[in-house]
């Protein structure tokens, strides 16, 4: 019987799942609950031999049968408290892994918003630097065309102080020998000069009003090595911000990417949590059903072992009154010392049979123990294998509030 239960509840468990090792058919529970009927029919078929036995006459004490019967009914009345209690158990176990797996599914889809919302803040802040650089960059660019063009006017300006001064210190017949078209045309050279240098004063001052940061006594060639400077400074910067917004990115991606990986992983984890925990409801559903089966075969052996002492009872109080009929008749009494002995015999027999049964019975209630004990094992592994899922689900918790909390600041610098 045990054995039959056992396979039809508790099938064989790997130690990371819940899960049978095999699905079973229809065809295998056919045959089970067959073999159980037949089982059934044996037990009541003994009874019923049994009951016929306590029908013929007995004459001894039956102390130990009623101690027996108080102790299987209050083995039973146990039983059933305990049978009850692992109900509810099972129960409790079967919400609390169906509330995890529906927490699971709302956490994935919170963690991949949130990704989803700090990849897009990352690609925001990541746009406004690279604007922030080029801006840089075509300000630089300004700053050299300045320059270049300072530069040339220094050099046309130069050219036209020494053909000025060379005109100035010639003698007058040098002078008179220099054709009205080579004055005119350096005339126009220094107006142009003139002309061109005012410009880059005026973008200078440009410059000066924005930047605020130059003084108006500043030489060109202070201005110069100032421009400079800042040239360099600013390459300097801007390279040093280049390979910073570079190693970000690079960070960030990583990070992204191991995001990702983690979340698909805790996809598949829960995946497989909420399969097993189909499986296990399954699984619960079995062992509800065994135990309720378990609970009617007890009520129904209390009730033979009822049985069974009203019909003792009714055999001794036969067994006395024909005693009593044979004692008046003196002349039956070798018959009836013959058929005392006879008696005596049958009930040192009857009384064998007797011990049987009840090692039979006592047998039965180790069995019965057994399975409880199978059952509160079952019943413990599952509470681990559910504490254990609650432990993996806080692990990854607190892993999700690192990485926010790790994003969150990221943000504000």
């Amino acid at each position: 019987m045990f054995c039959l239960l056992k396979c039809l509840v508790l099938p064989d468990v790997a130690e990371d799942t819940v899960s049978p090792t095999r699905a079973r058919t229809m065809k295998d529970y056919e045959n089970q609950i067959t073999d159980l009927k037949k089982e059934n029919f044996n037990l009541k078929l003994r009874i019923y031999f049994l009951e016929e036995r306590m029908q013929q006459k007995f004459d001894g004490p039956t102390e130990e049968i009623y101690k027996i019967n108080i102790e299987l009914k209050v083995e039973i009345e146990s039983l059933k408290r305990d049978l009850q209690e692992r109900e509810k158990l099972l129960i409790k176990a079967s919400k609390a892994v169906e509330s995890l797996a529906q927490g699971g599914d709302a956490e994935i889809q919170r963690v991949k918003e949130e990704a989803q919302k700090k990849m897009q803040e990352m690609e925001e802040i990541l746009t406004s630097r690279i604007n922030f650089l080029e801006a840089v960059s075509a300000a630089q660019e300004d700053v050299e065309k300045a320059i270049a063009m300072t530069e040339k006017e220094k050099a046309l300006r130069i050219a036209a102080e020494q053909k000025l001064s060379s005109i100035m210190n010639a003698p007058a017949k040098d002078v008179d020998m220099i054709t009205r078209a080579e004055k005119d045309r350096l005339i126009e050279q220094l107006n142009l000069s003139l002309k061109n240098k005012e410009a880059i004063i005026q973008h200078l001052e440009e410059e000066k009003s924005q930047s605020g940061s130059y003084d108006g006594n500043l030489s060109a060639e202070k201005f110069r090595e100032l421009t400079i400077a800042l040239r360099h400074e600013k390459d300097s910067e801007i390279e040093a911000i280049r390979m910073e917004l570079k190693n970000e990115r690079n960070f960030f991606e990583k990070k992204i990417q191991s995001l990702q990986e983690e979340l698909q992983e805790r996809e598949n984890e829960l995946a497989v949590e909420k399969k097993n925990g189909l499986k296990r409801d399954k699984t619960i559903q079995g062992l509800t059903v065994a135990l309720k089966a378990k609970e009617k075969e007890n009520e129904e052996l209390g009730s033979e072992i009822e049985d069974l002492n009203a019909s003792l009872a009714k055999a001794r109080e036969a067994t006395h009154k024909a005693h009593i009929q044979k004692f008046k008749g003196a002349e039956d009494y070798q018959a009836l010392l013959m058929e005392k002995e006879t008696l005596l015999a049958e009930l040192r027999s009857e009384n064998l049979t007797k011990d049987a049964e009840n090692r039979k019975l006592q047998r039965r209630i180790k069995r019965t123990d057994q399975e409880l004990n199978d059952l509160n094992l079952e019943r413990e592994k599952m509470e681990k294998e559910l504490d254990e899922a609650q432990l993996q689900k806080s692990r990854s918790d607190k892993t999700i509030n690192v990485i926010i909390t790790f994003f969150l600041l990221f943000h504000k610098v």
